[in-house]
């Protein structure tokens, strides 16, 4: 049994709020409705090691699934005929995320004060990106920012599939290689030590693999500390050198979408971003211009921005999207075909979502065969590895009992 806060009317059409018990969302709707209260908003209270989760905030920090929450919530109490600000703090008080609720009484704060929302979330840029921005600013000017709020919420749901199934698929090899690298610090902290004492005892005479293994070995137990804080700071190092220095910053993400397997993901999740972007900024009324300049913005790879930002240029000049694209070195000629017919039918935004759902379902597939791509590359590695280890221990153990006899 969970506990569900939520928000609703009663029959005489006020608003109510309060918490109840139930196994599901379902179940506690339609609890609710028993009570003749419609409900708006029914959200789970969450726990953290068993407790209720009130204030706990580990990172201040906003996902993908807090945004669409916020964006599923916020469009269901406009469509309900709620006033804007008494939505905004009807989700900070059902919210038990502490950024949430910061995020939510700055909102307040500047919609009571006469801001629009898009206005107000310009105020937490933070943590709302350009594309949210725009799509709330064109729902507000063509009056229909519910629609745009769904429209952000199914934008966001998409994401956070694509997020997830990437980060899914590369979980089992990164395990595996963590398990491998924790095995071989063991072997090469407790076992190795052990070994050469053996050797020194029995005075073999050691193959230049074992003295390799056991120089390494002594280096990993004397010097461990300044290894793992120098394996640190070299990392922090390539992450800021990568991230700031826009030469390296341009070969790396450049290098990225060349790699044979990161690179497929890459470019194929770039593509649906853009597509599906694109799509829903100009659907949403947001013009051509206006939308490829916020795409080039939230593309997180520079090569891929600055590509998009080439696009808009020669749109600028007045040439329609799908010639850019075509004559582009990164975007597939399926795209810029696409897109094409879409623009002579006057349907772009509709095919620039079927383009990012030909990539979402490519993403899907690749990344459900992923494992058995990568599988018999990591047991190749492991089996080099632990081989090199093994062969290195065992073969002046036996020189040493063949000499014995």
């Amino acid at each position: 049994m969970a506990k569900f806060s939520y928000t609703g009317k009663d029959q005489t059409g006020n608003m109510t709020k309060g918490v109840i018990d139930a196994v599901s969302r379902e179940e506690a709707g339609s609890l609710l409705g028993k009570n003749n209260i419609t409900p708006i908003v029914i959200s789970e209270e969450k726990k953290v090691f068993g407790i209720d989760k009130l204030n706990i905030d580990v990172l201040n920090h906003l996902s993908l699934s807090d945004k669409l929450m916020f964006c599923e919530e916020i469009s269901t109490l406009i469509n309900a005929g709620v006033p804007l600000a008494q939505s905004i703090n009807i989700i900070r008080e059902q919210s038990s995320k502490g950024v949430m609720r910061k995020i939510m009484d700055s909102l307040l704060k500047d919609i009571e004060g006469g801001k629009s929302l898009s206005d107000a979330l310009e105020g937490t840029s933070k943590y709302f990106s350009p594309v949210f921005i725009n799509m709330v600013r064109a729902g507000e000017a063509s009056g229909t920012l519910d629609k745009a709020l769904e429209e952000l919420a199914i934008q966001t749901q998409k994401d956070h599939e694509l997020v997830s199934k990437i980060k899914g698929a590369l979980t089992y090899p990164v395990v595996i290689l963590t398990a491998m690298v924790g095995a071989i610090i063991f072997l090469m902290v407790k076992v190795v030590p052990s070994i050469s004492s053996l050797f020194n005892e029995l005075d073999a005479k050691l193959p230049i693999t074992t003295k390799m293994l056991i120089w390494l070995s002594n280096l990993m137990v004397r010097q461990g500390i300044f290894l793992a804080l120098g394996t640190i700071f070299v990392v922090a190092g390539l992450y800021f050198a990568f991230h700031k220095i826009e030469s390296l910053k341009w070969a790396w993400h450049k290098a990225i979408l060349q790699m044979p397997v990161i690179g497929k993901i890459s470019l194929r999740f770039n593509m649906a971003r853009f597509a599906r972007t694109l799509g829903t900024l100009l659907s949403s009324g947001v013009t051509v211009l206006e939308a490829l300049e916020i795409v080039s913005h939230s593309t997180r790879n520079v090569v891929f921005s600055a590509e998009v930002e080439k696009v808009k240029e020669k749109v600028k000049n007045g040439a329609p999207i799908a010639e850019p694209l075509r004559q582009s070195k990164i975007f597939p000629i399926m795209v810029s075909q696409m897109l094409a017919v879409g623009e002579e039918t006057g349907n772009s935004d509709k095919m620039l979502v079927k383009v990012a759902e030909f990539y979402e379902r490519q993403i899907e597939n690749f990344t459900k065969n992923i494992s058995s791509i990568i599988e018999p590359v990591i047991m190749i590695i492991v089996g080099i590895a632990v081989g090199f280890v093994v062969v290195s221990i065992i073969t002046p153990i036996y020189q040493a009992t063949q000499s014995i006899k």
